[in-house]
This record gives structure tokens, sequence and C-alpha cells, in this order.
């Protein structure tokens, strides 16, 4: 399942065109630091995807600060998605995923630092959560067998995970939420987003759409089971990032928006990346030392 050979960054990949190949994107790397104000300032843009030129490259999450997990699909494959790790201080790709007959897409680590999770499309097309061990001594394992639809996922803590499942038949997307041993979902709120993320007080932070023009960042409590908005989201963005100190982050057009509760009343800009040839952000990640990637089209 799993290949060690290292790539360096630039290492151009053969470029095989397809009308079955999911849209060319590209991850930007950000320096985070604040300014004398405490607001959060982008620097030292750096280029990730040399690796992928043509291809799929998102979904970026921190395993550490010097490790971002991607998702990506390389031109010459057009049916599936594997897992990579970018070491961003030796400036090398790893791939975690080599699998012919399923596709692994979210990379996410599992509390306790063993493993990693990520949805599988198996070869039957459903869609479950698998974890996989990151010392590669086994293939994995899904985590919630009976539980299909599995879209994106979060890990609240190490027995408990949120879970976006994608609605059937016209059926509206829903947020769930699920325990390791009891395995029975529960049902929290419909119409939702595809970001799920854990803020720094246990809290799940997600996209809810009420309406097609309204949408905003809800926090779920799972200790009281309380839901409360935080703030509605930039114009038809669902995609944010959490910074340490818990300031929101979201795109709109070429423009990174900031958020931070308790001392902002609505979103202010950041930066504008335009300059750098972006004309669309979409998702985002955080690192705990402040580090931004930015997935850009």
């Amino acid at each position: 399942m799993f290949n060690k050979h290292l790539l360096f960054l630039g290492l151009l990949l053969p470029i095989v065109l397809s009308a079955q190949r999911i849209p060319h994107t590209d991850i930007l790397l950000f320096n985070g630091s604040k300014n004398s104000e405490g607001i959060w300032q982008a620097s030292a843009p750096r280029f990730l995807t040399a690796f992928n030129p043509k291809g799929y490259n998102n979904q970026p999450k921190f395993f550490a600060d010097n490790e971002l997990w991607l998702t990506v699909q390389t031109p010459d494959d057009t049916t599936q998605t594997e897992i990579y790790a970018l070491d961003l201080l030796l400036k090398k790709v790893n791939r975690m995923t080599a699998t012919p007959l399923t596709a692994e897409y979210s990379p996410t680590p599992v509390p306790g630092g063993q493993r990693f999770s990520a949805v599988r499309v198996e070869a039957d097309g459903h869609q479950r959560l698998w974890s996989f061990p990151l010392d590669r001594s086994d293939n994995g394992r899904p985590e919630f067998p009976d539980l299909l639809n599995v879209g994106y996922h979060c890990w609240l803590r190490d027995t408990l995970v949120a879970f976006f499942i994608v609605g059937e038949n016209g059926a509206p997307h829903t947020l769930q939420c699920a325990g390791t041993r009891a395995q029975k979902p529960v049902r929290l709120a419909s119409n939702i987003g595809r970001c799920l993320l854990k803020t720094s007080d246990n809290k799940l932070a997600f996209v809810q759409k009420p309406t097609e023009q309204t949408w905003f960042i809800k926090i779920w409590d799972p200790v009281t089971n309380v839901q409360e908005i935080v703030i509605k989201t930039c114009t038809e963005s669902e995609d944010f990032a959490l910074m340490p100190d818990g300031t929101y982050l979201m795109g709109e057009g070429s423009r990174l928006y900031f958020f931070k509760p308790g001392r902002d009343t609505d979103w202010r800009v950041m930066a504008d990346f335009s300059k750098y040839g972006v004309k669309k952000i979409t998702r985002l990640a955080a690192g705990k030392d402040g580090k931004l990637a930015v997935v850009v089209e």
C-alpha cells in the first residue's frame, strides 16, 4: 500500500491530459506573525506544489509545524487521489498511499500520535472513514464500518468524531457525530459546509447554510450539546481556518479575511493575494506555529 520513495518538491511529473482529471489547484505557504496590534500578517510566500504543477493539490492538513499532508491527483492518474506528506524543512515529498483500487482523501492526524485517518472511496464506491498506522505496519482499517457516505471528518477526541455525511438523492448534507465505542451516529445539523475544525476549547466549528444566500460559522459544544453562531461567512465561502489564538480566516476571491471573536465585529481584510496570480482562495489550513497553507486557483 505504501511507497517510501521520496520526491523533491521541484520534481516535475509527466503530464497526460484527461477529461476525467480533477481541476488543477495549487498550494501556497505563508509564515504567520502578529503585528503590534495583535493582528495576524502573512509573509514569506512559498509555492509548495511544483512537484505536481498540473494536477490536483488540495485538503492541506498540518501534522506538525513542518509537516503538511495533502490530497493529490497527478495528471497521469485519472481515477485516484492519494495522500502525500510534505516535509517543509527538507523540501521533500513522501507519498503515503498508493492504492490502485481505492482513492483516499482528507488526511487527518488521529489523537494519540500513532495513526492518521482518511476518507476512502472503496472499490464498490462506498465512502468510509479509515485509519492507518504512521509506521506503515499494516494496511489500515475502517473505523466506522457501518457508516457510509462520509465526505469529511474531524476528531474531537480519540473516541469522538464529527462527520460531514453526503446526502443521497438530493437530500441535504448533514453533520453527524459518533463515538468509536458505540458507533451509533447522532445527527446534529443539515445543510452544512465541508469544513469541520476543532477549536482550542474542544468544540466543533462548522458552516451551516440556512439559505442559498446566508451562511454562518457555528460552534457546537459536545458537552452541553449547544450550538452558537459565530459570524456570517464571507460571500459564498465555506472554507475557513483557525489560527492559534482563535482568529478565524476565510477567503473571498483573492482576498484573505480575518475575524477574532470578542474583538472584531465583522470580517477584516488581512491580505490580497492577487499579486501572486491568485484568482480564488478555497481551502485553508493553519499550523500551531502560525504557518498558513492556502489552496488557490
